[in-house]
């Protein structure tokens, strides 16, 4: 499928913008049940990741949708726009954004005196 052309977004954009918000809701309540694999039973046994996303996302009241992040891009390609590939480039969203690595200090007591 292709993505949404700017032609037809700029045309119907709350539609577009809707599915795309529900899209994303979708695609984080199917990520949270596959966390549940293997881990769920009912009285007839294991319940089926299927059944599990199916029964959390009947229960979703459309109100209660989460907005997108700015940066998010759609796994499903029909919900993509135009300059979303599909893959998440951290470097086209921070290109200024460097590597932060935190490490603990061995002379935690002198960094405590020099606190005060």
């Amino acid at each position: 499928m292709m993505t949404i052309q700017p032609k037809d977004y700029n045309s119907k954009k709350e539609y577009w913008d809707y599915q795309r918000k529900v899209e994303y809701n979708r695609e984080q309540v199917n990520m949270m049940s596959e966390k549940f694999e293997g881990r769920v039973y009912s009285d007839l046994g294991m319940l089926n990741t299927d059944e599990i996303k199916n029964k959390l996302w009947n229960k979703i009241d459309p109100a209660e949708y989460e907005d997108p992040p700015k940066d998010w891009i759609p796994k499903e390609s029909k919900y993509q726009l135009w300059y979303e590939d599909g893959k998440l480039d951290v470097k086209q969203l921070s290109p200024g954004a460097r590597k932060v690595v935190l490490r603990a200090n061995k002379d935690y007591e002198r960094t405590n005196e020099l606190g005060k």
